[in-house]
């Protein structure tokens, strides 16, 4: 039976009657936020609209030049097509995004801005379908990637809703709550001491969100497969059935990448680093303020058992949030009132008893979690355990660490290719996100330089795996120091 040729059409003309409400509501809630931060923050810039930016040069060349490093080369079976790529925009050039996090939209923003069409598939059936995480640490690229790819009113929106801090951490002894020995601070050192952010994930999405329309970003689209057509065009194909077709195919969907296990199986591997995390909130009390730097990052070490709590800080702006989620029904606590944390250790510390498996980790209520945290530091000095001892129960949550190598494979480069964790999975060290939004930038770059075809693709990963490489490499060095993660020799592939 052939395809019903009604769910194959472009991506910007398909039916979305059946969400357009619900996505109608959410643009609504979305442009409240954005403009009443504009106005809390005494920005004046123009009004909110879904028309494309003007198309401008790009501000800066790439950053990293890349290299092609040696012979760990891996085929792709969608490299050796023969067509010529197209080296300017026509009617037909359109950029597909399978996933819709910060990197995805990053790249959206960035197309959008320099006119050339696009639209993000998300698999969540509404942008506020689920809780959008904690705080991200946005570190100099990251900076500099939200600032050439957002419109100047948006990127001065960041600036006024995010907290500036000073890089670095604050080292403290987990039993004595004093400073921790100079042996068991973290050696790297960043040359980059300026433009860093702390932003709260949530009101970073929602910026990302700003002025996509209804063509630009659509919901309830689970990926399920691509097929590269001969002339070299991207054919995708989603779980409810509708068939898309546009110029090049970004996989921007995660650590579990439908698009990588497709298209590069063999060539970017996820990691078991047989690690987890509990992540988590707690109320701000005078106590806690008063012990720790809670305006700077502070990093508290255990060497029996191995394993760091890092507490992101809590920065002025935060202040302002309270009235922002009102404004906005968002279902944030109290911001100003929390402080934002994660406990890592390697898995068998995190085992009740022998027969904890990681499914039981998994399925654990966020209570659950919870209580592990504080049973874990029972033996920490008790200024520190107030943190645990305080916290917000339901935003505990337990997750496994993965990673990929930082040697990064090379394949044939084709009309498909990856960002974000889809290629470069990494432990925290606060640089995943970082990398992601570089990205975008990247990518966003070579298209407008080059068109969007196969040789902007190509010089965009010749990019990419360099500092790609070098964010794995920095995140499996932290984590070593942090909770004795193992090499990468000794990991094994995640099943999934």
């Amino acid at each position: 039976m052939g395809r019903n040729r009604h769910h194959h059409t472009r991506a910007t003309h398909y039916d979305q009657r059946q969400t357009r409400d619900a996505n109608e509501y959410d643009e609504s809630k979305r442009r409240k936020m954005i403009r009443w931060i504009r106005l809390r923050f005494g920005y004046q810039g123009p009004e909110l609209d879904s028309r494309p930016h003007d198309r401008s040069s790009l501000s800066k060349s790439g950053r990293s030049s890349g290299r092609s490093g040696g012979n760990n080369s891996f085929a792709s079976p969608y490299g050796s097509l023969q067509y010529t790529p197209s080296y300017r925009m026509d009617y037909h050039t359109h950029v597909l995004i399978v996933g819709g996090g910060i990197g995805g939209l990053c790249l959206a923003q960035g197309l959008k801005k320099h006119g050339i069409p696009f639209t993000v598939f998300e698999r969540d059936p509404s942008p506020n379908y689920r809780t959008q995480g904690y705080r991200v640490r946005i570190n100099h690229d990251g900076y500099e990637a939200l600032k050439t790819n957002l419109s100047p009113e948006n990127f001065e929106v960041f600036l006024r809703a995010t907290g500036h801090f000073q890089p670095g951490f604050k080292y403290l002894d987990a039993e004595t709550g004093g400073d921790a020995p100079p042996n068991a601070q973290f050696s790297h050192k960043s040359n980059v001491t300026k433009n860093v952010f702390s932003a709260d994930r949530a009101m970073l999405r929602s910026l990302l969100l700003t002025d996509l329309n209804e063509d630009e970003i659509q919901y309830g689209m689970s990926f399920k497969s691509f097929h590269v057509l001969p002339n070299g065009r991207v054919e995708v194909t989603f779980e409810n059935g509708k068939i898309v077709e546009g110029s090049v195919l970004v996989g921007a969907d995660g650590t579990t990448s439908r698009v990588r296990r497709q298209y590069v199986p063999g060539a970017a591997t996820l990691l078991d680093t047989d690690s987890g995390a509990i992540y988590g909130k707690t109320l701000l009390t005078p106590e806690i303020e008063s012990f720790f730097e809670t305006e700077s990052t502070t990093m508290v070490i255990s060497k029996d058992p191995v394993m760091s709590l890092v507490m992101e800080p809590r920065c002025k702006i935060q202040a302002d949030l309270k009235e922002f989620a009102a404004i906005s029904n968002s279902e944030l606590p109290d911001l100003q009132n929390y402080i934002c944390w994660v406990l890592i250790a390697r898995a068998q510390y995190f085992h009740r008893n022998e027969d904890t498996t990681v499914q039981d980790l998994f399925s654990m209520t966020p209570t659950e979690v919870a209580n592990l945290s504080n049973d874990m530091t029972r033996d920490w000095c008790p200024q520190i355990r107030a943190i645990f001892e305080n916290q917000s129960p339901e935003w505990s949550s337990f997750l496994r660490i993965s990673t990929m190598s930082p040697d990064i494979r090379h394949w044939q480069p084709s009309t498909v290719t990856l960002i974000g964790d889809a290629v470069h999975t990494m432990a925290p060290a606060g640089i995943g996100c970082n990398t992601a939004l570089h990205d975008a930038e990247m990518l966003v770059k070579c298209f407008y330089e080059m068109g969007v075809g196969v040789d902007a693709i190509a010089q965009y990963e010749h990019n990419m795996r360099q500092y790609g490489s070098e964010g794995i490499t920095i995140s499996l060095d932290a984590g070593k120091m942090m909770y004795n993660l193992p090499g990468v020799e000794d990991m094994r592939a995640v099943v999934y």
